[in-house]
């Protein structure tokens, strides 16, 4: 069964208002301009923006007629996911147990790189749009974590290079 965009852009605005005002409570570290509240307050503004979006896609989806003249169902079972989700899903996971079993050998640019790349090829998109949006999100994410936070990422095989 799938919830429509709508009911599940609500929770997202709904679950991202909640982390915010939690998130606005953690203590702030000393001699920092940023405290404990920064990464989960980013999530929190995300996860309302996708909502947001989810429901204004779902509201422009509705104004539409239904090809069979009958109006759309809150909810509605679906027999498959569409754009190469099942594929996708499971790249996901094995993104996951990428960067847990190779990342620390190979490190995290290269494990993410070609994790999302690959993500990004199953969900159709052109290997050159693939590859500049999987090497931008690598490098973000890598900015944020080892340069803002100071979290410390593998480097694996470029442990002489950073």
């Amino acid at each position: 069964m799938k919830l429509t965009d709508a009911l599940l852009g609500g929770f997202f605005i709904l679950f991202g208002g909640v982390m915010l005002w939690m998130a606005s409570q953690f203590p702030s570290f000393q001699g920092q301009p940023y405290g404990a509240s920064f990464l989960p307050s980013i999530l929190a503004v995300g996860f309302v923006l996708s909502g947001g979006l989810l429901v204004l896609r779902d509201v422009r989806v509705r104004r539409l007629p239904a090809p069979d003249g009958v109006s759309r169902p809150i909810f509605a079972f679906v027999s498959d996911l569409k754009n190469g989700g099942t594929p996708a899903l499971l790249a996901v996971l094995g993104n996951i147990l990428a960067q847990i079993f190779l990342a620390p050998s190979l490190g995290f640019l290269p494990v993410s790189l070609v994790g999302l790349c690959v993500l990004f090829l199953l969900l159709r998109l052109s290997f050159v749009k693939s590859f500049i949006l999987a090497l931008a999100v690598t490098l973000v994410c890598w900015w944020m974590f080892a340069g803002l936070l100071r979290v410390p990422l593998p480097r694996g095989l470029l442990e002489g290079v950073l």
